[in-house]
């Protein structure tokens, strides 16, 4: 006949406990939402990357053109302009705003503002300083 110690000891070697098996679930459990909390993470800052990506390429032909044009120009006049870009790539349409202040009698400081227009609350701002004395 076996002793308990003898079936204690042939259980342990049968199988895990209940116990073990609780904390192992819970430790895997927590490994899981941890990599899921990253994963959407990553997803969300890589959405902000392409977003502001896209809004450099975007403004940096219009930073160029507003550079380029005469002091006095219209484009340049103090106020807000405002224009809807298509981005070629991805089929979106963005709101690009400017503001015009003249700063000195030569110098103009111009804010751009790119909005998606699907969501609004995505933006990005550029600010360029344009001095009648240096031409840019």
């Amino acid at each position: 006949m076996e002793s308990a110690e003898d079936r204690r000891k042939k259980m342990k070697k049968n199988g895990f406990s209940l116990i073990e098996l609780l904390i192992s679930s819970t430790l895997i459990l927590f490994l899981i939402t941890g990599t899921a909390q990253l994963l959407g993470l990553s997803v969300a800052a890589k959405r902000s990357a392409e977003f502001h990506f896209r809004a450099a390429r975007l403004t940096s032909s219009r930073l160029e053109s507003l550079k380029s044009h005469p002091y006095e120009g219209p484009d340049l006049e103090a106020g807000v302009h405002e224009e809807v870009l298509a981005d070629p790539s991805s089929k979106e349409q963005y709101r690009l705003a400017w503001s015009v202040e003249d700063l000195d009698e030569n110098l103009k400081k111009v804010v751009l503002e790119l909005a998606s227009a699907i969501k609004p609350q995505r933006k990005s701002v550029f600010c360029l300083l344009i001095c009648r004395e240096l031409e840019f």
